[in-house]
């Protein structure tokens, strides 16, 4: 039969660490490093329509100068081209709606 020994230890958290319990976060993955589609991204906006999606967020007047300086920096990927493929770095995209959250057109 194994021993067992039973210890205790204090363990000194950085100021800027918080201990937090796992079952609280949920089951969301981290968005970092992931690659979302134009599906992807509809169904992060509740499954909403394409023409949903292109009206109020990707050419919305509103969006366009942010919208395009995340093509610049290639966070958003798209040939310009009806039918092409978007690409989207999910993080990034996740906080623009974030931020944008109240000016769409739910």
């Amino acid at each position: 039969m194994p021993q067992t020994i039973k210890a205790t230890a204090t363990i000194e958290l950085p100021p800027n660490f918080k201990v937090v319990n796992t079952d609280q976060l949920g089951n969301d993955e981290s968005l970092l490093g992931k690659t979302w589609n134009f599906a992807d991204l509809q169904a992060w906006l509740g499954n909403k329509s394409p023409t949903w999606v292109n009206d109020n967020v990707l050419y919305n007047p509103k969006f366009s100068r942010e919208i395009q300086l995340m093509l610049d920096n290639g966070l958003i990927i798209h040939k310009g081209k009806k039918g092409s493929p978007w690409k989207f770095k999910a993080l990034e995209m996740a906080q623009f709606i974030d931020r944008h959250w109240t000016e769409l057109g739910w």
